[in-house]
This record gives C-alpha cells, structure tokens and sequence, in this order.
C-alpha cells in the first residue's frame, strides 16, 4: 500500500490555465466593492465583499465585510476539496509549476474521454509522459457491442521523476472537469493482506409523510476502507512516524497500486484510526480505517 503524502499547492504555482482566470489576491491596502472576490493565501479561500468599502478588513476575520464563496473554476480543481470542480466546455489545459520534488500525481473526480500529463524539467526538458483513457474498456463481445462505457473517475500516477522545479502539463480531451488533483511524494507502509473491506457511508436522506408516501433527497457520499497490511520489522519506527504526520490531512491512499481490479481502494482522504501490531520477529502488522472526502 502506498500513501501519497501532499504537496500544498498555491495559485502561484498554476501558472497556465485555461479554465478562466483566477480571483486576485487580497491587498489591506485596496479598498473594495460590493461583490469583489479576493484569494486569501493564509486560509486557500476565495470570499466576496458583501459590505463596502472594504480597506483594510481581512476576510478571514471580517465577518461583515466578507462572506466565504465559491473559489474560482480556474481554481476549483487545486483546492484539496473534491466538492468543487472546474469544468469547461471543451478541453481542459492546465499547466503547474512545482518548486520542490515530486513522484506522484493524481487526479479525482475527472471526466473527459482521455488525461494526459507531460512533466518537463525546469529548463524545458521532457522528464516523462504518461496517458490513461478515462473510459472502462469492454471486458467481451457483448459488452462492445451493447454495454455503455463507465467514466474512470480517480487516476494516480506514480512515475514521475523527482525534479525540483519541473512543470506538469495536464490535458483532459473534454468536454471535461476535474475534483481534485493532489501531488506528492509516495511513502510504502507495506503490503495489504486479503480480508480487506470498502464501503461507502451515504448521506442522501430518506422522508415518509403521514400517508406513507417517500420521497428522496440524494446527498453526497463518502468512501470507507478497512485494511491490514504486513511490514518488514525495520519499517515499523517509520510508518508510525510517517502516519502520525499525515493526522487530521487529506491524503492519497492506494490499497494496491497499478491495479485496475482494486481500483475502489484507491482512496482521496485521511484515516479515522490506525494500530501497529508487533506480531511477528520479522514481520509487523498496521490496521488502517481511511474514510474519504465528500
């Protein structure tokens, strides 16, 4: 199982895109209008004026001049939130600038017919290319001839080459959208073990009137896995470590890598719980209860 440890990612860093602009960054020396939207770095927000002129009132502690909204399309898919989403018509070209080292990226909540990313290196040289058609591909001839492609939602890619500096150019053929994408370094906490579990907690509601009638109101969703993993003894100081640094911290998890079979283990959120078992001379066991993001 790999764990995908984040890198936080600032507008700054998106330095191309063509999913519209993005809001301004707010300035204690601008005097704002009704309805201006302004990008706080210190809280990764967006907020709209609702109360002028707004000089000199943060947003992040003026209630009666700022209201949190929704962030901007452009940014949508880089806010570590899987409920916002940036769309466009057609395709999607986006391009991030990454100061530090990365080998992985991922993507979730994607639409679109195919997702291609180009990693160049800081002076323009290609690093790596990866693509993934993002439509399930029939299993036999009945499903080719009658069966409708599902869309591929969550992608990961794990080869990239840990370059400081590199740019990642990511295109989804559209019409297309993206959740979340999410970058970072991979960390091994050891190798599953059979007996694992998913499921999904649902939040849609459920009403019946006095006359017995029901109605439904669908909601959002979260995903739940439950798994064992078995570790080599030595690794055992450094999976405690590194899972007590990712507390409270939206991270990827990926219960078998490069398997399209396990693909529901592939997982976008934090862990509820965690145990180390010392069972054996040479092999140590980690329970692990990851719930993801709605």
């Amino acid at each position: 199982m790999l764990l995908i440890r984040p890198t936080k990612i600032t507008p700054t860093m998106v330095t191309v895109s063509n999913a519209g602009a993005a809001d301004a960054e707010w300035m204690a020396s601008t005097s704002y209008a009704l309805g201006n939207r302004v990008f706080l770095s210190a809280t990764g927000k967006t907020y709209e004026c609702v109360q002028e002129p707004a000089l000199d009132k943060n947003p992040a502690t003026e209630a009666l001049y700022w209201m949190l909204t929704a962030p901007s399309n452009r940014w949508s898919m880089y806010d570590s939130e899987t409920s916002t989403v940036t769309v466009t018509p057609g395709n999607l070209a986006t391009t991030l600038t990454i100061p530090g080292r990365v080998n992985a990226v991922a993507f979730f909540g994607a639409i679109g017919s195919k997702i291609v990313v180009t990693q160049l290196s800081a002076d323009g040289a290609l690093l790596a290319q990866f693509s993934k058609v993002l439509q399930t591909q029939p299993a036999d001839w009945y499903e080719y001839f009658f069966a409708v492609p599902e869309q591929i939602p969550d992608v990961v890619f794990t080869g990239l080459v840990p370059s400081s500096g590199s740019r990642l150019e990511i295109e989804i053929t559209g019409p297309a959208a993206c959740a979340a994408v999410v970058v970072g370094n991979t960390f091994d906490l050891g190798d599953a073990q059979w007996g694992a579990t998913t499921s999904i907690i649902d939040y849609s509601r459920k009403t019946t009137t006095a006359e017995g009638i029901q109605s439904f109101e669908p909601g959002r969703f979260s995903r739940r896995m439950s798994v064992r993993l078995e570790q080599p003894r030595e690794r055992y100081p450094a999976v405690q470590r590194a899972l007590e640094a990712v507390r409270a911290t939206p991270c990827v998890w990926l219960g078998v890598p490069g398997s399209e079979t396990y693909s529901p283990m592939t997982i976008y959120g934090y862990y509820k719980d965690f145990s180390l078992e010392v069972a054996y001379p040479t092999k140590h066991l980690c329970s692990l209860e990851i719930e993801s993001l709605t």
